[in-house]
C-alpha cells in the first residue's frame, strides 16, 4: 500500500466537516456510480479484516498536520505560558515535524493563523402548500450552519490506497465526482463542491519511532496496545446513510463511539505502518452490508515516555 497526498481547492460552502470516515463513505458511493455495484462489493471484499481497499485522512490544512493529543508535561515550555491560547494551536507545518515531539507545541499555530473559516447560519423556510405561507411546528422557519471557508482555499487529504485493487487514476476520478457534485449536507443545493489542486506521493519516516499519530477518527480495538501510553480524545458519530440508501427507510446508522483526528497509540512491539484501525460492520438497522471506516492514515512518532 502506499500513501497519497492529495490538495482539494475548496469551491463553496459545506454543510459536513471533511472527515475521512464520512469522505470515505461517499467514495463507496462515487465506486458504485461510475463503476458499479458488483466493483465495490469486490473492493470491500476483507474490509472487516485490515485489508481495506483505501483509507481516507480528515481534511488538514494545506502543508499541516494534526497536533499529537498528549499530556502537557510532554511539552517543552517556550515563551507563551497562556494554556487557553496553546489549546487553539492544533496545527504544526509538516517541515516542523523533524524536530523532537517536544517542540512541537513551540511551532504550532492556531487554525486562523492558516487560513479563514467561520460557520455561519442559513435561514430555511417550509411552505404549508394550504396556506402557502411558514406556519407553526413543522412549518416554522429554521436555521441549518453552514462552513465557509476564504475562496480557493486549500486542504489536504491523505489517502492510503491499494494499488492492487484500485489506482491512484480511480481515485482522482472518484473524488473529483464528489467535488463536482458536492460533499455532504446540501450537496444539492450548491454545498460542498471542491477540485483536485494537486496529487503526490508522500513518504514519511521518523528515525526510532515507537508510536503512530493518527489523521482520522480511529476504532482502535484488539491492535496491541500499551494503553498506558496511548492518548486520545473521543467522538460519537451519529452516521447516515447517502446516496439512494436515503430512501430505504431509515437512513440513519447506529451511533458510533471513535478516537478523534491526532490521537496518539503506541503498540507494545513496534512495526511500521500506513494505518492503523478496523473496518467495522453492523453498523445500520436496514443496511446488512454497511461499513464504516474505523481505519486511520497514521505517521510515526518518537516520543520519549520515561
Amino acid at each position: 500500500m502506499k500513501t497519497y497526498r492529495i490538495t482539494l481547492n475548496i469551491q463553496s460552502a459545506f454543510g459536513t466537516p471533511l472527515m475521512g470516515d464520512t469522505l470515505f463513505g461517499q467514495l463507496c458511493w462515487a465506486i458504485v456510480h461510475r463503476f458499479g455495484e458488483s466493483r465495490l462489493n469486490a473492493l470491500l471484499e476483507g474490509y472487516d479484516n485490515q485489508q481495506p481497499f483505501a483509507v481516507v485522512s480528515d481534511a488538514l490544512p494545506q502543508n499541516h498536520l494534526p497536533l499529537p493529543t498528549l499530556p502537557s508535561r510532554f511539552w517543552q515550555e517556550g515563551g507563551g505560558k497562556d494554556r487557553k491560547k496553546l489549546k487553539k494551536k492544533q496545527w504544526i507545518e509538516v517541515k516542523d515535524t523533524q524536530q523532537a515531539v517536544t517542540l512541537w507545541q513551540q511551532s504550532a499555530k492556531a487554525e486562523k493563523e492558516i487560513f479563514a473559516k467561520e460557520n455561519r447560519e442559513q435561514p430555511h423556510n417550509t411552505l404549508n402548500r394550504l396556506t402557502a405561507s411558514t406556519g407553526k411546528d413543522e412549518f416554522a422557519p429554521y436555521v441549518m450552519s453552514q462552513i465557509w471557508y476564504k475562496p480557493s482555499t486549500l486542504l489536504d487529504i491523505y489517502i492510503v490506497i491499494d494499488e492492487t485493487r484500485i489506482s491512484l487514476e480511480e481515485i482522482t476520478a472518484l473524488l473529483t465526482d464528489i467535488g463536482t457534485f458536492g460533499y455532504g449536507r446540501d450537496a444539492s443545493i450548491g454545498l460542498g463542491k471542491f477540485s483536485i489542486e494537486q496529487t503526490e506521493a508522500f513518504d514519511y519516516t521518523k528515525a526510532n519511532a515507537n508510536a503512530y499519530l493518527t489523521l482520522a477518527n480511529c476504532a482502535p480495538q484488539d491492535l496491541g496496545l500499551n494503553k498506558e501510553r496511548c492518548f486520545y480524545q473521543i467522538t460519537t458519530r451519529f452516521g447516515r446513510h447517502g446516496s439512494l440508501a436515503v430512501f430505504s427507510g431509515n437512513p440513519f446508522k447506529k451511533p458510533i463511539i471513535l478516537t478523534k483526528l491526532g490521537a496518539v497509540f503506541t503498540p507494545n512491539k513496534w512495526e511500521e505502518k500506513l494505518f492503523i484501525g478496523n473496518g467495522l460492520t453492523g453498523v445500520s438497522y436496514g443496511q446488512t452490508n454497511a461499513v464504516h471506516q474505523g481505519y486511520a492514515p497514521v505517521i510515526p512518532l518518537s516520543i520519549h515516555f520515561e
